[in-house]
């Protein structure tokens, strides 16, 4: 229900009037005779709408307000911050009515009118709606600008390169007092002509497909300190560019302080591994090379400028077949696929044609957003050059990672992964050929096991099942190509072939590309503390598993 203040002239027709507005039920009329009363009235309570005559009869006895009109009423409301619509209605001559909403402007004159002012109804709606629009319009505005105060990001008008409006949040990141900001040159704010000139290039060159225009620059705080800032801007209407652009900040000191910290981390990071004893090397996903420290140049003979640029297929490893699967077959295990903890054996070439031995640990190098942009790889050289044969490797620098707190012995191990890899270079009668060995904790392995054929090893003499006696290595390399796994002692007492592995393998995890044999060899030493060797058929490559990991792969 609307409520409304008539000070009333007594007349007929506004009596009359006021009868009208009530019949309907949507307005509720309080009428009163004079100012007095209507500024005791309106002290206790709120209107909608305030209806006044334009000459209301004199009052006396009013000491503060003498002889006031609707004119001088209205101007009293204004000082004392009351807002309410005000509806001024006066007669001019004897028959004319005029009735003036004075917030909008609007006149309706009436003449010869002796029946209820009906249009009045119409005048208290309209201005009732207005007012509700307005106050409508205030609380968005109040919310929005509230909104744009707590955001962290600094938010500004400009029109004609001046600053209209800006968040409290912007006006004190730079110091300055809220609504200090407003009026003040936008090109102000910069470090200088040179950066103003070269943000507002940026931003018209730089616009994305929302219309928003990007440029880094150096803004200047009230101290006169410069701030790091990434700014956006967007015209507010793209047909009228005279209302200007909204300028949306962000504060990155933080991070380019950051950025500028892991450069200099990276330099010198860059500067420790250039002179490192270790093999270092950076590649990129193609395989190129990108670093090549000190060490890694005398060793393998190439200088930086010779090494940098070329592909590690073709010069450190020798080519294959083309397909690309030296390079997949060299970092997917430690640096595509996992992350550096197993240690990559790789067979290579020096420059002048030696073959060496490197044991590689790759970590994959990532992108904020996780993609893989490159690989770092630390090496070692384990050649065995005590031996005339270059091509041995030597275990010392990295088996006792793998035979630790097993009863596995240093020499049966180095007899079964000497095994091993003649088994992944001669195969067997022309054939590639893949097998397993389980080396220790043996009683464990025999009971989560099963033979697949009747044990060849059974009945025969100790000496003669001995892995670490020569006579014996090539029929072991003939039973290498029965299915199933050999188990052995860690003295080195060969304890059955063609061994099925029975244990549950589904908390195992292992790299793509690797079949049931490496599946479950890693699963018995998930479950028992003996250590496994496995020969991939299908590339020759050597395996070495230990608690249900891969520690060691050699290619």
């Amino acid at each position: 229900m609307i409520s409304v203040l008539l000070v009333s002239d007594n007349s007929d027709l506004i009596d009359a009037t006021r009868s009208f507005l009530e019949k309907g039920g949507e307005v509720r009329v309080d009428a009163i005779s004079s100012t007095k009363q209507a500024l005791d009235v309106i002290r206790n309570r709120n209107y909608d709408v305030i209806v006044s005559y334009y000459q209301l009869p004199a009052v006396n006895g009013i000491e503060f307000l003498p002889e006031m009109n609707g004119i001088e009423f209205l101007r009293y409301l204004k000082s004392h911050g009351n807002t309410t619509p005000f509806i001024l209605y006066t007669r001019v001559g004897k028959d004319t009515l005029v009735i003036e909403d004075l917030n909008s402007a609007q006149e309706i004159r009436l003449t010869g009118r002796t029946q209820p002012v009906t249009e009045l109804r119409d005048v208290i709606h309209q201005a009732v709606m207005r007012r509700k629009m307005e106050r409508d319009l205030v609380q968005r505005t109040d919310l929005l600008t509230s909104i744009l105060s707590a955001t962290p990001i600094w938010v500004c008008q400009i029109q004609d390169g001046v600053i209209a409006w800006a968040n409290s949040t912007m006006s004190s990141a730079l110091g300055y007092p809220v609504g200090g900001l407003t009026g003040r040159n936008a090109s102000a704010l910069f470090t200088g002509r040179e950066a103003f000139d070269r943000a507002s290039r940026e931003l018209t060159l730089s616009i994305d497909d929302q219309g928003w225009g990007h440029a880094e620059t150096e803004l200047r705080n009230h101290d006169g300190t410069p701030v790091h800032c990434r700014l956006m801007v967007h015209a507010i209407d793209g047909k009228d560019p005279s209302r200007g652009q909204v300028m949306a900040i962000e504060d990155i000191t933080e991070k380019v302080k950051l950025a500028t910290a892991v450069r200099e981390s990276e330099l010198a990071v860059r500067e420790l591994l250039t002179h490192a004893t270790s093999l270092v090397m950076k590649l990129d996903t193609d395989g190129t090379i990108t670093f090549f420290n000190t060490f890694a140049q005398v060793f393998f003979g190439y200088s930086e400028a010779e090494i940098a640029g070329r592909n590690l297929v073709g010069t450190l490893i020798a080519p294959g077949d083309g397909t690309g699967r030296e390079l997949t077959s060299f970092v997917n295990e430690g640096g595509l696929s996992g992350e550096g903890s197993a240690i990559r054996i790789t067979g290579m070439h020096q420059r002048d044609g030696q073959p060496v031995w490197v044991a590689w640990i790759n970590k994959a190098i990532r992108d904020p957003e996780g993609h893989i942009t490159g690989i770092v790889c630390i090496g070692h050289d384990i050649t065995d050059h005590q031996h005339r044969d270059r091509t041995r490797i030597s275990t010392a620098g990295w088996k006792d990672r793998v035979i630790a707190k097993t009863d596995v012995e240093d020499e049966v191990f180095d007899a079964v992964f000497t095994i091993c890899l003649e088994i992944a270079k001669e195969g067997r009668e022309g054939k590639k050929v893949g097998t397993a060995f389980v080396i220790g904790d043996t009683e464990n392995v025999l009971a989560k096991s099963r033979q697949l054929i009747l044990n060849p090893f059974a009945g025969h003499r100790v000496e003669d099942r001995m892995v670490t006696n020569h006579d014996i290595r090539e029929n072991i390399k003939e039973l290498a190509q029965l299915d199933g796994a050999f188990v052995i002692r860690g003295d080195g007492l060969i304890e059955a072939a063609a061994r099925y592995i029975t244990v549950d393998t589904s908390a195992v995890g292992i790299g793509k590309g690797l079949g049931t044999r490496h599946s479950s060899i890693a699963g018995i030493t998930l479950v028992s503390k003996a250590v496994g060797i496995v020969v991939s058929q299908s590339g020759g490559k050597i395996s070495i598993f230990r608690d249900g990991q891969m520690l060691q792969e050699i290619g």
